[in-house]
Order: structure tokens, then C-alpha cells, then sequence
């Protein structure tokens, strides 16, 4: 048995899914064209907005309102000039390639909130990453989020699960998360007790216990 923090009530039987991300190689080769680098960074930026637009959209039918402000809050971030603006001065004063600077950028933002005292302020810097990744990918080309889950009863184990992760799963499938690391105030964690699904978050290393095709139980009660 592995403990972890329930953050979702319930109970489930399944066959594991394990989420394992695609990284993105990030260099620290300096830019050689720094107009290029920032129209880069500016259009990856305009369709991770599309992106998030439709994921808010879709959590509205969904989920309703409330539960859909996360991605209201993750556009307003995006047009946000301390945050995309700071993006931009890395590659002009530091000539960093543009995924350099937005990998820069997100961890000195991650490293602010994470320190923060308030529990609900430090898991904000989920939010930080979710976006920040999503523009990286976009800048390099590779697919965002998402997951190729196509048996019923599955239990999907993570390292963790961004908003638009958890947002995206289909519940006709997904039974329950289990993810290494996020506490009860996580976006996941809110989003799965609205959904109704079972989670236990805080698992630590649950992702190098557990594998594709595993039989697993999930008690987000005790």
C-alpha cells in the first residue's frame, strides 16, 4: 500500500495508465536572429491562447463556470507583460533562444510562488508551468497535453497533472489519478472532486512504483 493525500473522495478499481510527458530538449545556444526569436515567442503565445480558449470553453459545459476561471486566469497570464514581457527581454538583453527564455522566465516565477507561505499561493505555481510548457511546445512544435486512453475503467498515474490536463480527461474512461506530487487545494484535485473521480495526490513516486497495464485500487477516502 502507498499513501498519499486524498483529494478526491472515493473508490476505484482499474488498469493503470502511466502518463509519462514528452520533454522538450531546451539548449542554452544563444540566438542568432533575435527578431526571429521573438516572433517565435510571440505566435507560440497567440496559439496557446486559441489552445486554452477552447479547453475553457469546453470545461464550461462541462464543469460550469467556476471551475473554467482557471483558464480565464491562465489567458490573463498570458497577456500579462511582467510574465510574456519578461520573455521578450531575455532574448533581447540575454540573446536567448525563445525557449530558453520562456523556461527561465517560468522558473523564476515558479521559485516565487513556491516559497510563499499561503498553501493556495504555492500551488499556483502549477499554473505557472502549465502555460509556460504549453508555450515551449508550441515553439517546438509538439502536441500539448492530451492522452491516448482508450479502455474504459482506467486509473491514470502522473507525476502530476496540470489544469488542462485534468480538464481534458474523459470521464466515460478515466476512474481515478494518482499523481507523485500536488496537495488538496491543486487545480487537479478541485477538478477531480467536481468531476466526481477518486485522487490521491502527494504519492511522491508513485510513477516508478506502477505501470501501463497494472491492476490497481484507489482509496480517496482514507
Amino acid at each position: 500500500m502507498i499513501k498519499g493525500i486524498a483529494a478526491s473522495k472515493g473508490y476505484a478499481i482499474g488498469t493503470i495508465y502511466l502518463h509519462e510527458e514528452v520533454e522538450v530538449k531546451i539548449t542554452a545556444e544563444l540566438a542568432k536572429d533575435i527578431k526571429e526569436e521573438k516572433e517565435k515567442l510571440q505566435k507560440a503565445v497567440e496559439k496557446s491562447k486559441t489552445q486554452i480558449a477552447k479547453i475553457k470553453e469546453k470545461t464550461t459545459e462541462t464543469m460550469g463556470e467556476e471551475k473554467a476561471e482557471v483558464f480565464e486566469a491562465h489567458l490573463t497570464l498570458l497577456d500579462d507583460p511582467e510574465f510574456t514581457g519578461a520573455m521578450e527581454l531575455e532574448i533581447e538583453n540575454n540573446s536567448s533562444n525563445a525557449m530558453k527564455a520562456v523556461d527561465d522566465v517560468m522558473n523564476t516565477f515558479v521559485t516565487i510562488f513556491e516559497s510563499m507561505d499561503d498553501e493556495y499561493m504555492r500551488e499556483r505555481a502549477a499554473d505557472i508551468k502549465d502555460v509556460s510548457k504549453r508555450i515551449i511546445a508550441n515553439i517546438a512544435g509538439t502536441s500539448v497535453g492530451g492522452f491516448d486512453i482508450e479502455e474504459e475503467n482506467t486509473i491514470v498515474v502522473a507525476h502530476d497533472l496540470t489544469p488542462s490536463d485534468t480538464a481534458q480527461l474523459d470521464k466515460s474512461k478515466v476512474i481515478a489519478f494518482l499523481t507523485n506530487i500536488g496537495g488538496r487545494t491543486s487545480h487537479s484535485a478541485i477538478m477531480a472532486r467536481t468531476v466526481e473521480i477518486p485522487a490521491v495526490v502527494g504519492l511522491k513516486d508513485i510513477t516508478s512504483q506502477a505501470k501501463t497495464g497494472d491492476k490497481g485500487i484507489v482509496d480517496g477516502i482514507e
